[in-house]
This record gives C-alpha cells, structure tokens and sequence, in this order.
C-alpha cells in the first residue's frame, strides 16, 4: 500500500511539472485529427464535428481528465474550411482550457488530390486550484488564495495532404510559446506551452472484398522531452466498424515509463453519419500496475444534405 501511494503522488507531480510542457495526448488522433492539425478542416467536405473525453490512470487521485469538441466544415462552393475548437485539461490542482478559431485552405493537386494550409488562432487559460493542494503550512503565502488564473493568446498551423485512402500531415502547436506568467506565484519553474511538433500519415488498403486494413502513425515532439511515436493499424469490416491495435513508445523512464503503453480501439460508424469510438490504453511498465488504465470515448457526426451527400466512407 505504501508503495503505491508514493507511486500515485510522484505520478502527479510529475504530470504537473511536465504540464508546462506539454498537451494531452489522444489514442484516437485518427478519430479526431483537427486537434492536432488545424488543415484538416473542410477535408471531409461536409460539417462535421467530435466530442472526446479521455480519463487517465483510471484509480489514482488526481488523475487527468481531459475533454475534447471541434467542429468544422468546408465553405460551399469554395476551397476554404473553417472550424472551432474546445479544449479543456485537468490534472489534480491544474486545469488548462483553450477555446480557438481555425483557417484552412484547400488546394487540388489532382482529381483526388489535395492539399491543405491551416492555422489556428487560440486563447489558453491555466487555472491553479489552491484548494485541492493539501499543504502543512496552510499560513504559506504561495497559498493564500484559492485559485489563479491567467489568459494568453497563441496560434498553431499546419499542412494536410490527402486524398480519398492516404493522408499525411505536418503541424506545430503553440507557435507563441504562451507564457501565463504563474511561475511568479511559485507554482512551478516555468509555466509555458513549448511548440510542439506533429508528423502523421496513413492509408487504407483492402485485404478482401469487405475487409481493408488502416496502418496509421504519429510522432510528437516538444523541447525537453523524448518523441513519443504511435503506431496503430485498423481492420475494417464492410466500412463501419473498425477494430484496432496499437503502441505507443517513447524513452521515459520515470516512474517505469508510464507512457509506454499497449492501445486497443473500436469505431462504428452508422450510415455515414453518427461514428461511436472507445480505447482503452494499458500500460506496460510497472507504473500500470497502479491504476487501472485510460479510457477514452468518442462520438462523432457528420451532417449533409443532399447536395452534399457524402459519396464514399471517410476513413480519416
């Protein structure tokens, strides 16, 4: 008991330490690809929208939640997409919201080739509740109000190339490096977002007349950390539902690694509309066996009339 206890607290101190650092890290980023890349909006050439809520290291106090909505859609009879994101992220004391605008523009490089420039206009709040810090000085002047919190503005950008059954994109997230100035309230060394880069690609390939196969990865990389690489491959029956695997690496050691984990998914999608999606991460090291694993569910939509009926499956 009293090990896991030490685990449970040094896995939160080291979370808030890194929060400065670094964003919440979905398992279905092929699910919900405008988080990461803001060119991705208008690609699927009707409104569409995803809602994502992520619980970590499900049995430890404190433990991050974090939820996620974005909408976006192409401009009739144009080759601009548009969309709207929020984002919010909680880890014990911690919370960082975002709520942001984003640009796109869409080139044809051929018949079902395209190319996509995005960027991403963002307001970031960090928030600090002092109220669920359990101190021994509770006179500590560090302390003394219940809450802080600080706005900033920042702004992502990226490309996207895709056609019908590839994809691959190149994004940077907090190109102004927010600096929310808390550090002055003893909070932590520095509380900035660093930029943090993004590199995606995947396909679709069919292995029979009713199954095909979606291999997809993502490398993320942030000053001061390791890179963290996912590698996930979907099988996919009669275009609907999908069932996958996945692994998510990097050379952390602390607290055994806790990022390095196995990744199950699943999505239905039902008639083109309404997609559903869960996964379900479990943790290799020996951090894993303190909590019991991330949960992460997804809805998605996709709303069109009949002059914009979607034709074929959207895969990505």
């Amino acid at each position: 008991m009293k090990n896991k206890i030490i685990t449970t607290v040094s896995a939160i101190l080291l979370a808030i330490g890194a929060f400065a650092q670094q964003d919440a890290s979905f398992s279905q980023y092929f699910f919900n690809p405008l988080y990461i890349n803001p060119a991705y909006a208008g690609s699927r050439g009707i409104f569409s929208g995803t809602m994502v809520y992520r619980t970590q290291w499900v049995g430890m106090d404190g433990a991050p939640s974090t939820e996620s909505v974005g909408m976006h859609g192409m401009i009739p009879g144009s080759n601009v997409g548009l969309g709207l994101q929020f984002y919010n992220d909680n880890i014990g004391p911690l919370n960082n919201t975002a709520i942001s605008a984003i640009f796109a523009y869409h080139l044809h490089l051929g018949e079902d080739t395209r190319l996509a420039f995005g960027i991403e206009g963002c307001m970031d709040n960090v928030n600090v509740s002092f109220n669920k810090i359990a101190v021994e000085n509770v006179s500590d002047p560090s302390f003394s109000n219940n809450s802080s919190s600080s706005w900033a503005p920042d702004a992502n950008a990226g490309l996207y190339l895709y056609k019908e059954k590839f994809f691959a994109g190149f994004s940077v997230k907090h190109i102004m490096q927010p600096d929310f100035g808390l550090q002055n309230e003893n909070i932590a060394e520095n509380n900035d977002f660093f930029r943090t880069y993004y590199l995606t690609t995947g396909f679709v390939t069919p292995l029979s007349d009713n199954v095909g196969i979606r291999p997809s990865i993502l490398a993320k990389y942030v000053q001061g950390a390791p890179v963290i690489i996912d590698l996930d491959a979907s099988l996919i029956f009669y275009d609907k539902f999908y069932i996958g695997a996945g692994l998510r690496t990097d050379k952390r050691t602390d607290i055994g690694g806790m990022d390095n984990a196995l990744i199950l998914s699943l999505e239905y999608d039902v008639a083109n509309r309404i997609r559903f999606g869960y996964s379900y991460d479990f943790y290799l090291s020996r951090g894993g066996s303190y909590n019991n694993g991330t949960h992460e569910i997804m809805l998605g939509w996709d709303l069109f009339s009949n002059k914009t009926k979607m034709t074929s499956p959207k895969y990505f």
